[in-house]
């Protein structure tokens, strides 16, 4: 193999591509990248066995072939290496790499020890835009749970239904949802559980630009005009959470996002050894009071204003819990609605109705 790139396209696509290496590899080829010429581009191709990464770059191919090497030792090399080209050339298991002023070896392993990537097939089920898809991942990810013994809840939700995709997160003690429009949208309904690990890495690859779905059993393929996501899903049973969503409310308090935000950062700095703050609900004063205190710092009170309607309430959270939804929403404003202090309370943007965050309180 020999091939001319360019030294920023390189760079970026093993950034890509390396992310998904573990530490703890039990093959060494796991800890390798792919590097084949394909069809006048590189394709680089890395692997965890859950999840798979191809991306291309461009490049002049002088010589076709494939090798090997350790994805994050070329990646962080490539990174470092002056010059706006580089030169890659694949010999008896070692990559030679030529730049303006550096000439490197680095020993590889043969292609046919790399894994096989699965594939894909060519059946489309839908097209989504980029940047709703990564919108709804960050607004949603986030809330999947880190467990080994309920696998089912370590990730994400993703709902197929004509037109419509549906991402559901929940570790019990939250719920986010979020819906985005799905174009060409296959027939029947399609329920299947994403990884965690393959949710954010779909969030970080997508952007500007359409990402192809492709459902087949047992994977899930996310595809961009330079990258493609395959992962394997997770078996079991999502739970009913529709029947969590909390209805008929005492208190609805609209506030600005940013600023309940920065109440509850600084809140948060008296409430250490808990995480516990409470947010007081009054209609009269117009403004919701958070409150958070700690026998060895001192205590805090912020307020901020608000639309209110109903009667006056208090609800005690974790106060992260509140965070990791405001601060990865970006609308100005969002309404905050109770039924008393002991049931779920729900979060929604004002002004779409396509997202949802629930949260339990704690019990005083």
């Amino acid at each position: 193999m020999k091939i001319i790139c360019i030294n920023k396209n390189l760079n970026l696509g093993l950034e890509i591509c390396s992310r998904i290496i573990g530490s703890a590899n039990s093959l060494p080829v796991l800890n390798n990248v792919l590097l084949q010429t394909d069809n006048g581009r590189l394709k680089m191709s890395t692997t965890n066995l859950e999840l798979a990464t191809t991306t291309w770059v461009g490049g002049k191919i002088e010589e076709e072939g494939e090798i090997t090497v350790p994805a994050r030792l070329l990646s962080d090399y490539v990174k470092n290496l002056l010059g706006e080209k580089i030169t890659l050339v694949s010999k008896n298991q070692t990559l030679f790499l030529e730049g303006e002023k550096a000439q490197t070896h680095i020993k590889g392993l043969s292609a046919e020890e790399f894994p096989l990537i699965p594939k894909t097939g060519e059946e489309v089920y839908g097209k989504i835009e980029g940047e709703k898809l990564r919108g709804a991942i960050r607004e949603v990810g986030f809330a999947a749970a880190y467990s080994e013994t309920q696998p089912e809840i370590s990730g994400t939700l993703f709902y197929f239904e004509e037109k419509k995709l549906t991402l559901a997160a929940t570790d019990r003690y939250r719920l986010a949802e979020a819906e985005i429009e799905i174009e060409g949208g296959g027939e029947g309904v399609r329920r299947m559980i994403v990884p965690k690990q393959a949710v954010g890495e779909i969030g970080r690859v997508v952007g500007e630009g359409t990402v192809e779905v492709i459902l087949s059993e047992g994977q899930i393929c996310f595809k961009t005009d330079a990258t493609q996501l395959i992962s394997r899903l997770i078996e079991g049973q999502y739970p009913d959470y529709k029947q969590i969503i909390p209805q008929g409310f005492s208190t609805v308090a609209a506030v600005d996002r940013e600023e309940l935000v920065q109440a509850l950062k600084g809140a948060s700095l008296f409430a250490t050894e808990n995480n516990n703050v409470e947010l007081e609900i009054n209609p009269s004063g117009k403004r919701v009071l958070i409150k958070s205190q700690s026998a060895q710092v001192g205590d805090s009170e912020i307020r901020v204003d608000a639309s209110i309607t109903g009667e006056k309430n208090a609800i005690i959270f974790n106060h992260r819990y509140l965070l990791d939804c405001l601060g990865n929403l970006s609308d100005e404003r969002v309404e905050m609605k109770v039924i008393n202090n002991t049931s779920p309370v729900l979060f929604v943007p004002v002004g779409r109705d396509n997202y949802l965050y629930v949260v339990m309180p704690i019990k005083a």
